[in-house]
């Protein structure tokens, strides 16, 4: 799930997301497990969440995104803030674990925004279904007929 203003941050994250489930598929055959984790915020700086819009790695801010920031900003507060003590915790038992997940999100807050990421897409994937084949074409027939 993207969200606006993010999108090198997204890039990064969904290239390392792709490389390792790739990854878990080559070195199934000699027992070594992938898990891809996906955190929400952890009260890493001061015991809270970092502040995303804030945090030091940014282009000078445009005022023609002040609004959006603000918004950004107001949602990204109402997550809760993770333990890092439980996440390492949480982490091991993957670790120990016999048949460890592909992937799996640490934290709260992000499931419910990801579940609904995800029926939209597979929503909009069936309303454009009939197009998508169309755009397949069909290359066997176009030969036959010069």
């Amino acid at each position: 799930m993207a969200v606006p203003l993010g999108g090198a941050y997204h890039a990064s994250k969904w290239a390392l997301e792709g490389l390792n489930e790739a990854l878990a598929g080559e070195v199934a055959d000699f027992g070594v497990k992938v898990t891809i984790i996906e955190p929400g915020g952890f009260a890493t700086r001061n015991g809270k969440n970092p502040d995303p819009l804030a945090n030091g790695h940014m282009a000078p801010m445009n005022p023609a995104y002040d609004g959006l920031r603000r918004r950004l900003g107001a949602a990204a507060g109402k997550q809760p803030a993770g333990d890092p003590a439980a996440a390492a915790r949480a982490l091991l038992k993957i670790v120990d674990s016999e048949d460890p997940p592909l992937r799996v999100l640490f934290g709260q807050g992000f499931h419910p925004m990801i579940e609904q990421a995800y029926a939209d897409r597979l929503k909009t994937w069936a309303d454009w279904q009939d197009l998508s084949a169309e755009a397949h074409g069909d290359l066997g027939q176009r030969h036959q007929n010069p």
